[in-house]
Order: structure tokens, then sequence, then C-alpha cells
């Protein structure tokens, strides 16, 4: 993908939308730039009138004025097309069934690309063949969520889950992480039913909600992602994990 000055411009618009504050240093490493040119587009937006605040001191960062509202998402070409693409590819591989979210995204993008990004999309659409016979199924889409803020604040999640002999029970549970393997997505942690670690298949959660309780191992949730370390090793069976956790009970 090739970065025009605009596009970077517009890509620092966004991330301080997204973030809050953002120092220079970590705009110059998302945009591959050195600073004195992050402090070149940081000008160049308030040039635009953009309300772009800089914060003083050894904690120092860019911000957006408090309360300003940004006019409509604006997309290049390129990232239209990457967006797109990868619209595409999840209704390929079964995502898009678990909510009518994608179409509707797909459709509004669609309708508003340039007449030349969108014969090219509609091109990759029409001729390309996602061929993968490898089994995969769908997971909740509520399932991912309420584990991922359960796992980023260190919460106790209660579920109802279904066995594969279809028997339904209620666990209170402290996740590890999440992860996705061949085809199925996976949550591991201990729980408080079993008093153990067990491994459940995220297709077969029937409900789930974050508790007010901690989990007992927040420690696994933190930034170097160890939680997410401990899924993937025992859903890949590493040999150096215990592999009893494979089948969910």
């Amino acid at each position: 993908m090739v970065y025009r000055p605009t596009a970077r411009v517009l890509t620092v618009l966004e991330l301080l939308q997204s973030h809050g504050h953002m120092t220079g240093a970590e705009l110059a490493r998302r945009l591959e730039v050195n600073i004195r040119t992050v402090r070149d587009y940081i000008e160049m937006l308030l040039d635009l009138g953009i309300p772009v605040e800089a914060e003083r001191g050894r904690y120092g960062a860019y911000r957006l004025r408090p309360g300003y509202k940004l006019p409509p998402l604006i997309f290049t070409e390129d990232e239209s097309f990457a967006l797109t693409l990868s619209l595409l590819m999840a209704r390929e591989h079964g995502l898009a069934t678990t909510t009518p979210a994608f179409e509707g995204v797909l459709a509004k993008v669609m309708r508003v690309l340039p007449e030349t990004t969108r014969a090219h999309i509609q091109a990759v659409e029409q001729t390309v063949l996602f061929e993968d016979s490898s089994f995969r199924v769908a997971p909740s889409v509520l399932a991912v969520t309420v584990l991922s803020s359960a796992l980023q604040s260190g919460r106790c999640v209660r579920l109802h889950y279904r066995s594969a002999r279809s028997q339904v029970t209620e666990r209170v549970f402290d996740p590890y992480g999440v992860v996705y393997h061949e085809g199925a997505w996976y949550t591991i942690g201990y729980c408080h039913l079993r008093q153990g670690q067990r491994l459940f298949r995220l297709d077969r959660i029937l409900q789930i909600e974050v508790t007010g309780g901690d989990t007992a191992c927040a420690c696994l949730c933190s930034k170097d992602m160890a939680g997410r370390s401990v899924a993937g090793d025992h859903v890949r069976g590493d040999p150096a994990q215990d592999t009893s956790l494979q089948s969910t009970v």
C-alpha cells in the first residue's frame, strides 16, 4: 500500500480520534516516519482548522480539543479497498453469518466507493475463489466481545455452556485468553464449577455476561499477552503444556 502525505495526515486524525491522545513518538512509530514529520502533519491539521492541542511536559502528547466533533469518516482509495476486501474475506470464511452487520457495512462501503475502486472490488468478488474446505464454525459475536471485555478488565464471566453431549451447565469462569485455531474459536480459563482449567468452544456458549467479581488470574491478562499465549498453547496441543484440556467438560 502506498501512503501519500494527505493519507498520512488523515491517519493522524483517525489515530487521535480513536486513542484520545498519543505522543509524537507513538504517532511516528505507527506512521513509520520521524517525529519532525509528525509535527509537520500536526501543523497541516491545524491549518485545516482541526483543533489539535499539544500537552507539554515529560508525558506530553497530542490530542483533539475536548468536545470537538469530527466530520464523517474519510477513507483513502487504498483504505477503502483494504476494508472492503477484509469484509469479503470475512463473509467467505463464515464470520459474516454471525451478524447482518457485515452485509450492512459492505453495502454502505460499496455504495460510496469511487467508481474505479468499486470496479476493482467487484472484479475480486466475481473472479477470486476463496477455496478452503477446512472445518469452520462461526462464534457468537456476543461471546467474543464479552470475553474480550472481561479479559481487558480482569473480570469473571457467567456463562451457560452446551457440551458435545448437549448437556447445558452454568459456570463462573475466569478467562485467560481467546484464540482462533483451525476453524474454531476457543477460550481457556479457570472454571469454578469444575475447580480447574477448562477449554471451551465459543460456538457452544449459549449465554454469557461479565460478573462483578475480579478474576483470580488477572495477572495473565497483562499487556505481554501471556494469557493469550496460554490459550494458544493449549489449543495447539503444545507438548510443553497439559493437553488434557483438549476435551471441554
